[in-house]
C-alpha cells in the first residue's frame, strides 16, 4: 500500500497539500486495513490471544527496562520515519489511552520487534526487526535516535 502514514497525511492537510476529500479516501484505506486486522481476530480467536500474549510480553519487558514514556517516545520517533514501513502502526504511540502492546507485532505480519534499545540521556540506540515473517522477508535495522534541544527525538544514523 502506498498511501503516507496516517501522521503524513494529517500534516499534508494542515498545511492545504492535500484536499479534505483526498485526505478521508487516504484515511479510509487505513480504516479499510484495521477492519480487516479485526475481522482476522474475530475470525480467529485463539492466533488473535497468542498474538496478544506476545505483544503483551515484548511490551511489558521494554517498559520494565526503561519506561513507559521513554518506550512510547521511541516508538513516536521510529513511526516520523518517512522511509521505515512500520510507521504507518506506530503513528499514535504517544496516546498514552492506545495500549502499548498494540503497537508490537511479534507474531502478526507485518512483523514489527524490538530486539534491543540502548539509552542514554541525549542518545538513543534501537534495533529493531520488521517486514514478512517468510524466509528471508525479515528486515534486521538498527537505529540511532538523537534528542535536539526542543525534546524532540530524530533519526540520526540507520544501518
Amino acid at each position: 500500500m502506498n498511501v503516507p502514514t496516517p501522521r503524513e497525511l494529517f500534516r499534508q492537510f494542515e498545511t492545504g497539500q492535500i484536499s479534505r476529500a483526498d485526505f478521508q479516501a487516504a484515511m479510509a484505506e487505513h480504516q479499510k486495513e484495521l477492519i480487516e486486522e479485526m475481522d482476522e481476530a474475530y475470525r480467529n480467536p485463539l492466533a488473535a490471544f497468542v498474538d496478544q500474549v506476545y505483544n503483551r510480553a515484548a511490551a511489558f519487558v521494554l517498559v520494565c527496562k526503561h519506561g513507559e514514556s521513554t518506550v512510547r517516545e521511541v516508538l513516536n520517533a521510529l513511526g516520523d520515519l518517512h522511509d521505515f514501513p512500520p510507521a504507518r502502526h506506530l503513528w499514535n504511540a504517544l496516546h498514552t489511552h492506545v495500549p502499548l502492546f498494540c503497537f508490537f507485532r511479534t507474531k502478526t505480519e507485518p512483523l514489527f520487534r524490538i530486539l534491543k534499545m540502548e539509552t542514554k540521556a541525549q542518545l538513543i540506540v534501537v534495533t529493531v526487526e520488521h517486514g514478512s515473517a517468510a524466509k528471508g522477508g525479515v528486515k534486521t535495522e538498527e537505529i540511532r535516535l538523537r534528542r535536539l534541544r526542543t525534546g524532540q527525538w530524530i533519526e540520526d544514523w540507520r544501518g
